[in-house]
């Protein structure tokens, strides 16, 4: 009987490993799209502080800047979601535009495995996990001239002038990242 009690006890050791090397995958994972879906945002933004600042430039279309359109950087993938999915202990399977949105989908495997346990097989077994940051516009254009902006916000209206540099909105401002459930 007290061997049945011990391997019960192992056996739910292991269940409970398996648990936070998975709970661990999905903190890597969630890290990594968030980590590339601001990236993509930091660089909409730089769009945006060259489509109204002095040397703007007359081809970008403020209102697609601010909707997300060509949110695509290849740093997300290349860098940002690899950097922090590193940092919790997981590699990128795979990291890509998500399907229909502006965002970023990664799956990622922990560099950890389970461990030699009362089970065979579990010394090589990763955790995998998956996830989606999507990235939001949150302004409208209301009016665009060479000495005013005036943008119509989710969390406010901005009117500022584009070249003084302490009256422009931040990122977070004009965009709202989040993970997709």
């Amino acid at each position: 009987m007290v061997t049945g009690l011990l391997l019960v006890a192992f056996m739910f050791f292991v269940f409970a490993r398996a648990a936070v090397l998975r709970n661990g995958g999905q903190s890597a994972a969630d890290a990594a799209a968030l980590a590339a879906t601001h990236e993509a945002r930091d660089r909409l933004y730089e769009r945006f502080l060259d489509a109204i600042g002095e040397d703007a430039d007359e081809d970008a279309d403020l209102e697609d800047i601010l909707d997300g359109d060509d949110f695509e950087v290849g740093s997300a993938c290349g860098e940002a979601a690899p950097r922090l999915a590193s940092s919790n202990d997981a590699g990128i399977e795979s990291c890509g535009v998500a399907s229909g949105r502006a965002g970023y989908t990664v799956r990622v495997a922990t560099t950890e495995t389970v461990g030699d346990t009362v089970i065979p097989g579990t010394e090589s077994q990763r955790a995998y996990a998956g996830a989606t940051a999507v990235l939001e516009g949150l302004c409208q254009v209301a009016s665009e001239e060479p000495d005013l902006v005036e943008l119509e916000c989710e969390d406010g209206d901005w009117s500022f002038d584009p070249a003084d540099e302490e009256e422009l909105p931040e990122a977070r401002d004009l965009f709202r990242v989040s993970l997709e459930d």
